[in-house]
């Protein structure tokens, strides 16, 4: 009688398995269909695409915190910019678009997003924060993430300096929650994950193109920074 419990105990742990793993994988693939990303993973789009990007990591001693973006560059206008807004303060990291059209297909989604020093270096800080842009026609930004008092804290930095600012639900659209999600990853899993309207990164800059952002930063992009980095002296 004990040998037949135990058989149908080890039958029942391989199926529970096999489903755990069915869903696991299911989940990722639904991650891609919604994202409408070209490629599933760092791994494929390396195959398929031999140029056209940079990933760039700033070490810097002493942050506990991790400034980033997987979707730098072209692929989403700005957010480069903001990420090495604080760099003299924080470690980063970029993976940038640079193709001359296209970008879009070199943007993987981060629950599916593994690029190797990613990962490591994010799993050497305490805690995360990601920068991503949205397709929106009025400045606004959505604050997301598991560290749910940081990025209220933010919110609040944010319209105090009259920026337009809301923070998502857990489990709302952007909110960056997810464990799949390469915020997370930290040596905490506390992250803050802002995504920033197409209408907000333009008056970051006196001209948008790619070329020329860097240099035409308005008086705007450093009140935003400022409004972020004021929040974030006090845990990193």
């Amino acid at each position: 009688m004990k040998k037949k419990v135990l058989i149908y105990l080890v039958i029942a742990a391989v199926m529970i398995n096999g489903v755990y793993r069915w869903s696991e994988k299911t989940t990722r693939e639904n991650y891609q269909i919604q994202a409408g990303d070209r490629y599933k993973n760092f791994k494929e789009l390396q195959e398929h695409e031999k140029s056209g990007y940079d990933i760039e990591y700033h070490e810097k001693a002493g942050s506990d915190c991790l400034i980033f973006s997987p979707h730098g560059g072209r692929i989403e206008g700005g957010v480069s910019e903001l990420v090495r807004a604080f760099k003299d303060d924080y470690s980063t990291y970029l993976f940038e678009g640079k193709k001359d059209e296209n970008n879009s297909d070199l943007h993987i989604t981060s629950t599916n997003f593994d690029e190797p020093l990613a990962l490591q270096k994010i799993k050497e800080h305490r805690y995360t924060i990601a920068f991503h842009g949205y397709s929106g026609d009025r400045p606004h930004t959505l604050v997301g993430g598991t560290d749910r008092k940081l990025a209220k804290a933010i919110v609040k930095s944010l319209k105090k300096s009259d920026f337009s600012a809301e923070l998502v639900k857990v489990d709302g659209k952007f909110a960056g929650t997810a464990e799949e999600n390469i915020n997370n990853e930290s040596q905490t899993g506390m992250s803050v994950q802002l995504e920033i309207s197409t209408a907000q990164r333009k008056e970051f800059f006196g001209d948008f193109s790619y070329k020329e952002r860097e240099e035409t930063k308005t008086r705007t992009f450093r009140k935003y920074v400022k409004a972020v980095r004021r929040v974030l002296q006090d845990r990193c």
